[in-house]
C-alpha cells in the first residue's frame, strides 16, 4: 500500500528496518522539488548539529560582529533562518541522536510550522519507533488558541508506517 503525503507536514518515516525506511525516503525524495539539506547518521549531538549549520551557511545573522559568532548565537539565528526559509531537513536514523537535543529540534520545527503555514523548513526523518517521540512531544510544543498540544502534533506530523 502506497501513502499519500505532502510536504506541508513533517514526515516520520518509521517500523521495519534501516533498510526499508531508507528505501522509502529514497522513493520520498526522488519527488521533492525542495532544496534538500541532509544531515549526518553520525550526527548525535547539538555540537554536531551546529556544525553542519555553519558548514552550509544555514544562518542569517541579523547584525554583524568582527569576530566569530558563538554557538547559542548561531543557533538563534538558525531559528529565524528556519522560519524564513523554504527547504527540507533529511534526519535518517533519528533515535541515535541525543534525546535533550533531537526534542528540542523537534520542538522548534513544530512550533515554527504551527506559527508559520506558507514558508517554513520542513523535516523528514526515519526513526525504528515513533512512540517515546510522540510522547515526549505532547509534553513540550506549544499549544495553541484553538489547539492542544496533541492537535498541534497530529496538524503538523504525518507519520509513515512501514
Amino acid at each position: 500500500m502506497d501513502y499519500k503525503f505532502t510536504f506541508k507536514k513533517h514526515l516520520l518515516i518509521v517500523g521495519k528496518t534501516e533498510e526499508k525506511r531508507h528505501k522509502k525516503l529514497s522513493k520520498i525524495l526522488e519527488n521533492n522539488n525542495l532544496e534538500l539539506i541532509r544531515f549526518p547518521k553520525s550526527m548525535n549531538f547539538q555540537f554536531d548539529y551546529l556544525n553542519v549549520v555553519q558548514a552550509k551557511k544555514l544562518f542569517s545573522p541579523f547584525y554583524e560582529t568582527k569576530g566569530k559568532y558563538n554557538n547559542n548565537q548561531i543557533f538563534d539565528f538558525h531559528i529565524d533562518w528556519i522560519a524564513e526559509n523554504n527547504c527540507l531537513f533529511v534526519f535518517e536514523e533519528f533515535q541515535l541522536v541525543d534525546d535533550k537535543f533531537n526534542l528540542e529540534i523537534m520542538r522548534i520545527m513544530i512550533n515554527n510550522l504551527e506559527a508559520n503555514r506558507q514558508s517554513a523548513t520542513k523535516v523528514i526523518m526515519t526513526l525504528e519507533d515513533e512512540a517515546w517521540l510522540m510522547n515526549s512531544l505532547t509534553e513540550i510544543v506549544n499549544e495553541t488558541k484553538y489547539k492542544t498540544k496533541a492537535q498541534v502534533i497530529q496538524s503538523n506530523l504525518q507519520i509513515i508506517a512501514l
